[in-house]
């Protein structure tokens, strides 16, 4: 089940109740207020509910009490999920003691929180249009918050964040359907019509023919022709300089001959999320019509087993003319990515280039699963992205690439091998094979957001499945770069 878009109004203070009826009243307040027993005596409300890193103080079936402690983003998520457990569709931001800044930060946390994807059958749809109906609501359809909260562009920035990040998590929670073709009709029906849109597509041989001989390797072996889709938006026209984002987009990963083991595959749909966060990121500057120029480059590709599958051992050169000995056909994301950074850099020359994508195990391993790896040759760069992240609740922490990293992914039959010589540190050698393929004088970040794809439980702002993770600081970094 997709959620639809949630309509967020404004209104003008006081709240006059009898123009919503059977909706949730919201109250925010720091924590340990001395409005929060006011209210909770008014309400006549006795249990407490612990919830996150906020705190949730009881309710009825007219109003919630949230005292915020620690993440704003979190208290919204809880918000969301109290108010679906009672099958609110419309939440009523009501009395509130936060600044705008926070208060912002909670509604974003609820927009965040207030998904899920479910694929239901016939009866199951046909039960959840009866609820609805009967104002039974599953998730929050409707949000009023104040006029000066609503008209605040820090407000407004936020909600567009976490909204783009939504359609970030549709995409990569496909499955079967979700093949290279799918996302060429998704950006062809995206933007086919917009003039400030250029897209171009490579598929099938055009690959092989473009030199892009590494990416077309791994997907040689599906049904499913892999795909470059590249993107180009020219907001500013006073300028010729681009800002890129590349984004690994593996629609299945089976590990190839190298085949995934039970229990390291079922998820593997998740592995195009970072072409998924930069699609998606890319959407929210075009609908932004951010005055910045922005070219995005998505490696599609099905890592299939078949008799075409490419085998290890194989050497293949790749679109910068390195050669590279396949020692493993699972650690085939890197191959996809090395010809698209490279394709990238020689076709527009782009002033920065961000890449994101579910790397490496050994990444996840080192940080867990709410921080993204962060490895770059760039210090300002760095700093940037860390400062972004930090602010929008999708952290990272910044890895090495040192000279023994780079020394470990030097081939013994080729110039480059694309799994390393020790089995120690793979997020920092993915990362070292990736800078091969980057002119160094070129900002570049690889964000490996293997850990944070998905969220197994449904905490905080991330329902189970798909997380979306890094699509806000993807598009973050493109507000900042407008001139």
């Amino acid at each position: 089940m997709k959620v639809k878009q949630l309509c967020i109004n404004s209104y003008k203070p006081p709240v006059q109740s009898s123009n919503w009826t059977q909706s949730l009243f919201l109250n925010l307040y720091r924590c340990n207020s001395q409005y929060i027993s006011r209210h909770l005596h008014r309400l006549k409300v006795h249990n407490v509910v612990k919830g996150g890193q906020s705190f949730i103080f009881g309710e009825e079936k007219v109003g919630l009490a949230v005292g915020v402690k620690g993440s704003c983003f979190n208290a919204g998520g809880e918000v969301a999920r109290k108010a679906r457990s009672f099958g609110f569709g419309t939440v009523v931001l009501s009395q509130n003691e936060l600044n705008i800044k926070e208060t912002s930060q909670v509604i974003s946390g609820l927009i965040q929180a207030n998904y899920k994807y479910k694929q239901l059958g016939d009866v199951a749809q046909e039960q959840q249009q009866s609820d609805e109906n009967n104002d039974q609501y599953s998730y929050i359809s409707d949000l009023h918050v104040q006029e000066n909260v609503f008209e605040d562009s820090y407000f407004q920035q936020l909600v567009q964040l976490a909204q783009i990040k939504l359609y970030a998590r549709d995409l990569a929670n496909t499955r079967q359907e979700g093949t290279p073709q799918f996302f060429v009709n998704e950006v062809k029906t995206l933007f086919k019509d917009n003039p400030n849109v250029e897209i171009k597509i490579l598929e099938g041989k055009q690959l092989q023919e473009s030199q892009l001989n590494l990416f077309y390797a791994v997907g040689q072996g599906s049904i499913y022709e892999p795909t470059l889709i590249n993107l180009t938006y020219r907001g500013n026209k006073d300028s010729q300089q681009l800002h890129a984002l590349v984004g690994k987009g593996i629609t299945f990963d089976t590990g190839g001959l190298h085949l995934k083991s039970y229990g390291n595959m079922e998820t593997m749909h998740l592995d195009k999320s970072g072409a998924c966060n930069v699609l998606a990121a890319f959407k929210g500057a075009v609908d932004m019509k951010l005055k910045v120029n922005v070219t995005v480059t998505l490696g599609m590709a099905e890592n299939a087993i078949s008799n075409t599958s490419y085998k290890p051992s194989n050497i293949l050169k790749s679109h910068k003319g390195l050669t590279v000995e396949i020692n493993n056909t699972d650690a085939e994301g890197r191959l996809v990515l090395a010809d698209c950074l490279s394709w990238t850099q020689s076709t527009y020359n782009p002033k920065s280039i961000l890449e994101i994508s579910t790397l490496t195990g050994a990444c996840a391993a080192a940080l867990g699963e709410n921080t993204g790896g962060l490895f770059s040759n760039n210090d300002d760069l760095s700093q940037e992205i860390l400062e972004i992240g930090k602010e929008l609740q999708e952290p990272f922490w910044r890895m090495p690439v040192t000279d023994e990293h780079k020394d470990m992914m030097k081939g013994q039959f080729a110039d480059l091998c694309n799994i390393g010589k020790s089995k120690v540190c793979g997020a920092s050698k993915a990362a070292a094979f990736l800078f091969n393929f980057i002119d160094e004088k070129t900002p570049f970040a690889h964000l490996d957001i293997a850990g944070p794809m998905d969220s197994k439980a449904d905490k905080g702002i991330h329902p189970p499945g798909a997380t979306g993770f890094g699509t806000q600081v993807l598009l973050k970094y493109l507000v900042n770069k407008q001139e």
